[in-house]
């Protein structure tokens, strides 16, 4: 069975002592529950949830047979396809952020400080913003934050609308599948509580038993429940890079999945 697991940088393995810039990392927790099947990685640092549901389906359209993992990443992410090749190796395609909509001086290197004197991430994000000021993405990113991209309505709807996109191809497909979230906010940040008809809609038509969510850490009080990995993570304590988990992180991660895991693998069998 191939295994296709789709994410962001935590899922793309960013900072893991084995990481790649192209292969990702071997070291986290999808790939470790996928020893023993094809490894198919569809991640990449920075991804918004756009990017993530439009490059699985693309995946899964190639590799057919398969069982889809995916960890949903932070909602204030937004992919679009300029008009023009954004010099990244996604062409057309690029990810905007808070981040983009800095002034042109901004280092945004100078938050990525590893304890071990890695300043491989550093020299990618800067090297990621100074050719977004070139190409036009920043100025772009400004304006789009400035009027749309800021608002938690946008955030949840696009956000809500990927899922249900998502989730209703695999169900199409007769692909198994198992979801779950660096963060709760993608099901929370008052989703609900200020709805309208449409984002309600939405979230209803959501199948929330696809997910895993993980439990209360050691400090239990620092995040919310249900837990993302990424706050799991930090609830517990787990040794972090500039901004990424460390290895133990993914491995205990893992163990806490693999029932659900070892589930949709059977539920393809």
């Amino acid at each position: 069975m191939i295994i296709v697991a789709g994410g962001c940088s935590f899922i793309h393995g960013d900072e893991l002592k084995d990481w790649d810039k192209v292969s990702g990392s071997q070291s986290t927790w999808p790939a470790l529950l996928s020893s023993g099947h094809q490894y198919e990685l569809v991640a990449g640092g920075g991804w918004s949830n756009q990017s993530i549901a439009r490059n699985i389906i693309n995946r899964v359209s190639q590799v057919g047979d398969c069982g889809v993992v995916v960890q949903w990443t932070f909602p204030a992410r937004y992919e679009f396809r300029f008009a023009y090749d954004t010099g990244q190796r996604t062409g057309h395609w690029y990810n905007i952020m808070p981040w983009n909509a800095e002034d042109d001086d901004f280092d945004p290197s100078e938050f990525f400080f590893d304890a071990d004197g890695d300043q491989t991430q550093a020299v990618i994000q800067k090297t990621h913003h100074e050719n977004a000021n070139r190409k036009g993405m920043n100025s772009f990113a400004r304006s789009y934050f400035r009027n749309i991209g800021t608002e938690m309505y946008w955030e949840n709807y696009v956000t809500l609308k990927e899922i249900l996109y998502l989730q209703m191809y695999l169900k199409q497909m007769s692909i198994p599948y198992m979801f779950t979230a660096a963060d709760n906010c993608i099901m929370h940040n008052h989703v609900i509580e200020h709805a309208d008809d449409t984002i309600a809609a939405i979230y209803y038509s959501i199948d929330w038993s696809k997910f895993f969510w993980f439990p209360k850490g050691q400090h239990e009080g620092e995040t919310v429940a249900p837990r993302g990995f990424y706050q799991w993570a930090v609830e517990n304590k787990y040794p972090m890079y500039t901004t990424h988990p460390k290895e133990q992180a993914h491995q205990d991660a893992a163990e806490l999945i693999k029932d659900t895991f070892h589930a949709m693998v059977t539920q393809h069998n």
